[in-house]
């Protein structure tokens, strides 16, 4: 069995202590390649240093809306420069956050906006992360005139949605939430969503899936992430594996 976690956070401090140990333990235990997802300009050299020195790791470049309110004239250039690295496959994590507002609505809108035309321009796919703004998200991706498809990370939204995504050349990733037992709606969604579209993630050191559900989450708990969606849609892990496995590698180009 071989998996790819399309979504973590490595250089968080929760790492701090034993970062080395926790990925090679997951490069050795079936974890065969990880995506790291940057949110702000100052990780972007430290998702880069940690790349670098393992060669299945990866990384994106981007503001997350949390951070929005960072965004600065430089903030555009800065982001471009970087996407000319080997190790930078995707825009991101990018989107709109209209649950927790950390940064003011019309400053996400306008990050998202900024980051989905780098995107455009790179030729890379997009790292989406949207929360109680489906719908406006959606339709900035329409009037951006997206190119290069992407992925709604960590989904939370329900099958409607997930659907129009499937339009603009997304893919649905699922998280630990997917094991959660208040899940159900989650699970009934992810069983209508096709597996070519699915990837599968972390979201590392959040979400840790049942049976670490409340504990520090890392990448080798992607296998768990996977157990259940074979439940869900009757297949082997083996299956979800491979088809998850392929779908990372053709979205990011990773070879």
């Amino acid at each position: 069995m071989t998996f790819i976690d399309s979504h973590s956070h490595l250089i968080l401090e929760a790492f701090d202590e034993d970062r080395d140990n926790v990925i090679q333990e997951a490069l050795s235990n079936g974890i065969t390649h990880i995506v790291q997802s940057c949110d702000n300009l100052d990780e972007i050299e430290k998702n880069l240093i940690l790349a670098k020195k393992y060669e299945n790791l990866y990384s994106s470049v981007g503001i997350h809306p949390h951070e929005a309110k960072l965004w600065t004239d430089v903030s555009y250039d800065t982001i471009r420069k970087y996407t000319s690295e080997e190790k930078v496959i995707a825009i991101g994590e990018t989107g709109l956050d209209f649950y927790y507002n950390h940064s003011p609505k019309d400053i996400q809108i306008k990050v998202f906006r900024e980051q989905i035309k780098i995107a455009n321009e790179t030729e890379l796919p997009l790292i989406i992360h949207t929360r109680d703004a489906f719908k406006e998200t959606i339709e900035i991706l329409k009037e951006e005139k997206i190119k290069y498809g992407g992925v709604f990370h960590c989904y939370t939204g329900d099958l409607e949605t997930a659907q129009e995504a499937l339009k603009f050349g997304f893919y649905i990733s699922w998280s630990g939430i997917l094991t959660f037992k208040n899940a159900a709606d989650l699970r009934e969604a992810a069983k209508s969503i096709p597996l070519k579209n699915t990837l599968i993630e972390t979201d590392c050191p959040f979400l840790a899936p049942i049976p670490y559900r409340g504990k520090r989450n890392e990448p080798l708990f992607v296998k768990y992430v996977a157990e259940e969606l074979a439940k869900i849609h009757n297949v082997s892990i083996d299956e979800i594996g491979e088809v998850t496995s392929g779908n990372t590698k053709k979205l990011f180009g990773i070879i």
